[in-house]
């Protein structure tokens, strides 16, 4: 590898890295005052995949290296490891990105159709590993949030009450939706951008 080529790689994982960076301020922003809601914070995989897309858009059409997909989801995964039992939000975040990144490589990385499918994969993973618990693991679920104080205790057994496997498969569905629309606003708001990537 010349040195043009480790520079570049380099300049990518930079790039990745802080737009991650950015993704994971807003998943948290959300998260600590709106996500104190139970109605919303079950609605949350939405809007974060709304805002995100704009996020995420951006980040690959300046550093679309092999594995941004990857690296993504095992960066937000790791954030929010403990905040579902057995670190399943980690490990489907993380499948969704493996997932994501299968699609983005075999469909052709400078297709926006396989840039909007990995997403979605991605958005996926990480929604259903906040929705999966609420209603599979309510026993671990209650004794993990009892661990983190008072406050968050009520939210989660609110979560639990509301989540059914009937609401799950609408939040996925509406997750997927609402990536599409989020990498759709993000090709609007950065046209500019991908003509120059020459992403079509």
């Amino acid at each position: 590898m010349s040195n043009n080529q480790k520079n570049s790689k380099v300049k990518d994982l930079i790039t990745i890295g802080i737009f991650n960076a950015l993704l994971i301020v807003v998943f948290g922003a959300l998260a600590c005052t709106i996500g104190f809601f139970p109605p919303i914070l079950i609605v949350l995989p939405l809007i974060l995949s709304t805002i995100g897309g704009l996020i995420f858009m951006l980040m690959i059409t300046k550093a679309p290296m092999r594995g941004i997909f990857v690296i993504s989801s095992a960066l937000l995964g790791l954030v929010l490891f403990n905040m579902a039992p057995g670190g399943i939000m980690f490990i489907t975040t993380l499948a969704g990105g493996v997932v994501g990144e299968i699609i983005y490589n075999l469909l052709g990385r400078k297709k926006f159709l396989s840039i909007v499918l990995g997403y979605i994969s991605f958005m996926l993973g990480l929604a259903l590993g906040e929705y999966y618990p609420f209603i599979y693991m309510q026993e671990e679920y209650i004794e993990l949030y009892a661990k983190k104080g008072s406050q968050s205790l009520p939210v989660a057994e609110k979560c639990i009450e509301i989540m059914t496997p009937e609401l799950m498969i609408i939040l996925s569905i509406l997750t997927i939706i609402t990536s599409i629309l989020g990498c759709l606003w993000g090709r609007k708001m950065l046209n500019k951008h991908f003509l120059k990537a020459g992403i079509a």
